[in-house]
């Protein structure tokens, strides 16, 4: 198992600096966010159980370090791979993945600015950029999905997460029909 969770530190370590060099020969704007963002910084990342101390240096030639098997008092991001894979994918943001509590995020109201700033230019960049697109796809590929632990409910047993407002009203007053006048179903 200790095997297994250094793979996946080395692993997400190689990701993480070919995502640093990726941007960087792409440069512009996103180059100078993530500059900006990280450049003197440390954070603690706990990616599904595997945590690494990510320290960033050298400002606009910019250097990755990561240190790994670490113990983190307190990390500064913490998620699961299905959430990474959503944001990818474009079915959440950053700013609801942490309103929902799928990612933890620890720094200061500027830095978190900073971040979803960055976040948000990497992902728009991921349509235009295929070394972008083909990093996602490894990971997606490579890192472990998690097990489902329960079947998918049929569509017609999900409860819709909308229309809580009429859900209060009683079940004998939603049963009542009204007929237009002249109606002949009463009869």
């Amino acid at each position: 198992m200790e095997n297994q969770s250094f793979e996946r530190q080395a692993q997400l370590t190689q990701w993480l600096q070919t995502l640093v060099e990726i941007l960087r020969i792409q440069g512009g704007s996103t180059w100078e966010s993530l500059v900006r963002t990280v450049a003197g910084k440390t954070a603690a990342i706990d990616l599904d159980g595997i945590q690494l101390r990510v320290r960033a240096t050298g400002g606009e030639k910019l250097q990755i370090e990561t240190e790994y098997p670490v113990e983190l008092e307190s990390v500064n991001f913490r998620t699961k791979a299905e959430t990474l894979r959503d944001a990818i994918a474009g079915q959440l943001t950053l700013d609801a993945a942490v309103v929902e509590d799928s990612i933890h995020l620890r720094a200061s109201l500027e830095d978190l600015l900073d971040i979803q700033q960055l976040v948000t230019e990497i992902l728009a960049d991921s349509a235009f950029n295929p070394q972008l697109r083909h990093l996602w796809s490894e990971f997606d590929r490579l890192w472990p999905r998690a097990a489902s632990g329960y079947p998918c409910v049929a569509l017609e047993k999900q409860k819709p997460s909308y229309g809580e407002p009429i859900r209060l009203i009683p079940q004998d007053v939603l049963a009542i029909q009204i007929y237009p006048p002249g109606d002949d179903s009463l009869e």
